[in-house]
């Protein structure tokens, strides 16, 4: 660690002397010079000023005359003024992102920061953005960020698997929580809804509590816009893919104090596997009041409904990975499973975001959500730790039938000060709040298994051998050639609370910037037929950063984490872990895009590994890395975003000490870009084109190693005025690979070939 570690300050010094002629003159104590447009970030904090809440029309066209007329009927007060036609709008933290490069983020600071004064790793997927990835999921959306391995399970219907620096993600929306358990308590939120998703890496415990030492992923949902804008589209693609989206916003009243927005879509589709559906209908109302410039009201519903099943078949090694002594491997069209599976989810949630600025020292924030997710979940699966009926042959494997029914509230909320003012020659931005969290879920399960002997090359649905136990007590042992029908007989409630202080102090200093923040959490986890844990830790946070003239901005910063444990088997114990980060940041004067990268020292315990229903903890992990990365616009035709990890990820405990981390590939980079021509009988036209290269990774035991994969995604795109065509293909050659192999003998198929077509007409 210590010679990569000087390679790298080695880099960072040889960037910074490259960095421009401000460098020197700051070295040397003299004041740099005035850039000719001062960039936000070298004020003090008491002169920051609250940011516009305009922000540039959804739809990527000129505003019509018939909108520039009504927005000049708003009330001209700082928030609610629209610009003229082709000025620039200031962005906001939850506000779209002009094109790739987003400048500013709640995400790491629960303030409107700039991304440059954030010491620690962040990256922002924009509207943009995952429209030309053509992203359909937020699992999608994340292929293309450094230290991240999106596809972690391959294509799962039931969720967004993913591994942030080598750790389970905290799922973040509009900064709060979205679950505190895995898939069947879950729901997954479609990307179309949000404005921007942003990943945060590393420990973020102070502000948010309840977050993983890896880092979080929060989803920005959409918000009404004070320009009046629309969009209608509809979209084919493989496995029979239908879908039907729509996005509009603008003013309700003439006054501008009051703004709209709806969003919807309605998806039929197949998947790459047999009987298996990916079919959804959501719809997010939304609606705000601005009585004035300092003070803003929103809120959010969203009502989906999931009609799917599990794209996971738990297929084994042998017939995945390795062929069986026929030679022959799993179609990854095979469903192991029963026509009858399914796993249905209805959610409805309402999200209420209030502001108000009491004068210029003073902010008051408040968020809070309640989610009502029921989820029906009937799958049946190959039992991987079994093997095959028939070693010989190697062409069948026994199953079991698992049901689960859960129902599951969730109450979030989140209030916070912000303060800005000075001490002496010291300026603060000082931020203290308090977060609480009711979880409460109830579920039933109920479980079979087939004894037969299941014929994963020529499958025959409908009969087995079932074994099992009705409510009555009676049990059938192989008697069955029918699927039975379960019956859930009772159901097991669960409960946690979650309460935390924080505080957090963002100071500036001439050009230094440091940030330290402390919180306390009261954690109480209650579930039938264990007794009642009680937790409480202190975290702390604390970050230093020097911005020089020429837009590079080096910084060191460490973070604590501590996360409750929500899952079946429990209680347990609380994982915990801390994170040392050293890395820069550097956005020329005047450009627009970015470099930043960081090297990262992790150590966490009490990490959980899941089975299906239950879970157990597996013990200590220690993860260092390297990330750099670069997104924005690179020239005035061409978009880019790319970067490259690598993860050490290793266990640190009495068990599989020294072996990498278990579905974690030490190297992952990436690169994707869209070039838009301006020729005059080309002007409209955009291709994009991106790579992906995933490294090998290994099972717990380090025993069985999944090959490295480098996968090929493509964009054509042609838009004026009033509609937008496009068509994107993702793993352009139709490659088939596994995605990831577990030690308790299971694999899964990475995606294959998609193409999708859409024609959007915006209004």
């Amino acid at each position: 660690m210590a010679k990569r570690t000087s390679v790298y300050l080695l880099v960072v010094a040889g960037l910074a002397l490259t960095a421009g002629r401000g460098w020197a003159q700051e070295a040397t104590g003299a004041q740099p010079a005035t850039p000719a447009a001062p960039a936000e970030g070298t004020v003090e904090l008491p002169k920051m000023t609250v940011e516009t809440t305009t922000a540039k029309k959804v739809a990527k066209k000129p505003a019509p005359k018939k909108q520039a007329q009504s927005a000049s009927t708003a009330t001209p007060t700082p928030q609610l003024q629209t610009q003229p036609s082709g000025a620039s709008r200031a962005e906001t933290a939850t506000g779209p992102v002009s094109g790739y490069n987003a400048t500013r983020s709640a995400t790491g600071m629960k303030t409107d920061t700039p991304l440059k004064e954030t010491p620690q790793s962040i990256t922002v997927v924009g509207a943009e953005q995952i429209r030309d990835m053509g992203a359909q999921s937020v699992q999608d959306a994340l292929r293309y960020v450094p230290g991240v391995v999106a596809d972690a399970y391959g294509l799962d219907s039931r969720s967004d698997g993913s591994f942030i620096r080598g750790t389970d993600p905290g799922e973040f929306l509009d900064g709060l929580r979205r679950t505190s358990n895995y898939y069947s308590y879950n729901y997954r939120i479609d990307p179309y809804f949000m404005e921007r998703v942003e990943v945060l890496r590393g420990p973020a415990s102070v502000l948010y509590g309840q977050a993983p030492v890896g880092g979080i992923i929060n989803s920005v949902s959409k918000r009404p816009q004070d320009v009046q804008s629309g969009e209608i589209s509809v979209e084919y693609g493989t496995f029979d893919f239908k879908q039907v989206k729509f996005d509009t916003t603008g003013l309700v009243t003439s006054d501008g104090k009051w703004s709209y927005r709806l969003t919807g879509l309605a998806r039929d589709s197949e998947t790459q596997v047999d009987y298996v559906d990916d079919d959804r209908y959501a719809i997010q109302p939304a609606i705000s009041f601005r009585p004035d410039s300092n003070t803003s009201i929103t809120l959010l519903g969203h009502f989906q409904k999931d009609q799917t099943g599990s794209s996971s078949q738990f297929y084994p090694i042998v017939g995945t990975l390795f062929p069986n002594v026929n030679g022959r491997t799993i179609p990854r069209d095979r469903f192991v499973g029963e026509p009858t599976d399914h796993y249905d989810t209805d959610v409805a949630s309402g999200t209420l975001i209030a502001e108000h600025r009491f004068n210029s020292v003073f902010k008051l924030s408040h968020v809070s959500r309640y989610a009502d997710i029921h989820n029906d979940y009937d799958s049946t699966y190959a039992v991987f730790w079994g093997g095959y009926t028939d070693p010989g042959v190697e062409e069948t494997v026994n199953r079991t039938r698992w049901r689960a029914i859960t129902d599951t509230q969730i109450f979030n909320q989140d209030t916070n000060l912000e303060a800005k003012f000075s001490t002496g020659i010291l300026s603060h931005k000082v931020l203290g709040g308090v977060d609480h969290m009711n979880f409460r879920a109830s579920q039933g399960t109920a479980s079979a298994y087939d004894l037969s002997g299941f014929n994963v090359y020529n499958p025959v649905y409908g009969q087995g051998m079932w074994a099992g136990k009705d409510c009555s007590g009676n049990t059938y042992d192989g008697i069955s050639t029918s699927l039975p029908s379960l019956e859930i007989c009772s159901f097991a409630d669960q409960k946690v609370t979650q309460t935390g202080l924080y505080i957090q102090d963002q100071i500036r200093l001439g050009n230094w910037i440091a940030v330290l923040g402390a919180r306390k959490d009261w954690i109480e986890n209650e579930a039938d037929g264990t007794a009642t844990q009680k937790d409480d830790a202190v975290s702390y946070r604390a970050g230093l950063m020097y911005e020089f003239a020429s837009g590079f901005t080096p910084y060191a910063s460490y973070g604590e984490s501590f996360v409750p444990v929500v899952a079946a088997g429990g209680p347990f114990d609380p994982q915990k872990g801390r994170m040392y980060e050293l890395g820069f940041k550097y956005q020329p004067v005047g450009a627009n895009f970015a470099i930043n990268s960081a090297i990262y020292d992790i150590a966490e315990s009490n990490r959980l590994e899941y089975f299906p229903g239950y879970a157990v903890q597996t013990g200590a992990v220690a993860i260092r890395g390297f990330e750099i990365e670069l997104t924005g616009k690179i020239t005035q035709n061409l978009k880019v975003v790319g970067g490259y990890s690598y993860t050490d990820a290793q266990y640190d405990g009495e068990e599989n000490k020294g072996n990498q981390l278990e579905s974690v590939p030490k190297h992952l980079a990436s690169m994707w870009g869209v070039w838009e021509f301006d020729q005059p009988y080309l002007k409209g036209w955009s291709v994009g084109a991106g790579v992906r290269y995933v490294g090998e990774s290994w099972d717990s035991s380090n025993k069985i190693e999944v090959p490295d994969v480098t996968l090929f995604d493509a964009m054509i795109a042609y838009e004026e005025d009033d509609w937008r065509w496009s068509i994107n293909a993702k793993n352009l050659e139709d490659k088939e690979y596994i995605s990831t192999c577990l030690n308790r003998g299971d694999c899964w198929y990475g995606n294959a070939r998609t193409i999708t077509t859409g024609l959007t007409y915006k209004f």
